[in-house]
């Protein structure tokens, strides 16, 4: 194998072996730069793919947009004549149902009832504390402590209606739930982030002629969604998802018997 010595004033030439390492380091860097290549168009055509077949869920109406509000029902919860918390609205014929609770007690709202609402933010120290008596009912609810979600709702009612203030509340546990709300709302136990996660449906128009009108609810400002339902990934994304990665793993090891023959 020829080898070149390099004199005094002489450019040092290259020896054949040293053409051929060049040579096999210049492929493994092309082989190196089309697996990148390959890798980066499969990754964004599988992102690419989940959001056409998946699109991302938006939120709800921002604030001050009017949308058309239907009653579909109510829990099973009640006291007394009245249904309390929860209450179960569509929204623009939506077929998930808005959560929300009632915190109108002097007006009247009936099943199959629909009307135009406005969408507005939990402002000021009242408003607030029926938003902390509608979280605390959600989660009553979920620990199955139905009287204390009871409690909550007609906490809320007590809060814009003297006649509510008046009336006789399910038990003791409601004045206990409104002094919860009054203090975490006056000692700032929660941040301000927590109540923007909440809005009021306020009626404006389109009820029936000789009815009263309709009540104010309070929901959850990213319906349909709701901050305490974790979303499962839907079968089709899973099933993509999966083929994606068994794609990957293919091409990774058809890559790998190819550096390595």
């Amino acid at each position: 194998m020829y080898r070149s010595i390099a004199g005094p004033c002489s450019k040092v030439r290259t020896a054949p072996i040293e053409h051929s390492r060049i040579a096999v380091e210049s492929q493994l860097k092309s082989n190196k730069m089309r697996t990148h290549r390959v890798l980066s168009i499969l990754s964004i055509s599988l992102t690419s793919a989940l959001l056409l077949f998946n699109p991302l869920k938006a939120h709800a109406d921002p604030i001050g947009t009017i949308v058309n509000l239907e009653l579909v029902g109510t829990g099973n919860l009640s006291y007394g004549p009245d249904a309390t918390y929860p209450y179960f609205l569509s929204v623009d014929g939506s077929t998930s149902q808005l959560e929300g609770m009632c915190i109108s007690y002097d007006n009247d709202t009936y099943r199959g009832e629909s009307w135009v609402a406005e969408v507005t933010a939990v402002t000021g120290p009242l408003q607030q504390e029926a938003a902390w008596l509608f979280n605390d009912a959600n989660l009553s609810i979920q620990a199955n402590n139905d009287a204390q979600a009871i409690d909550d709702q007609w906490a809320a009612w007590e809060l814009f209606s003297v006649n509510a203030q008046n009336a006789t509340p399910p038990d003791a546990g409601a004045a206990t739930q409104l002094t919860a709300a009054e203090d975490a709302v006056a000692l700032g136990t929660d941040p301000a982030t927590f109540y923007q996660q909440f809005v009021i449906y306020v009626p404006q128009w389109g009820w029936p002629t000789g009815d009263d009108e309709p009540q104010n609810f309070m929901g959850y400002a990213d319906f349909p969604d709701g901050p305490d339902v974790p979303q499962a990934p839907e079968p089709s994304s899973l099933i993509l998802l999966g083929s994606g990665m068994l794609g990957f793993v293919a091409l990774r090891a058809r890559l790998r018997r190819g550096r390595t023959a």
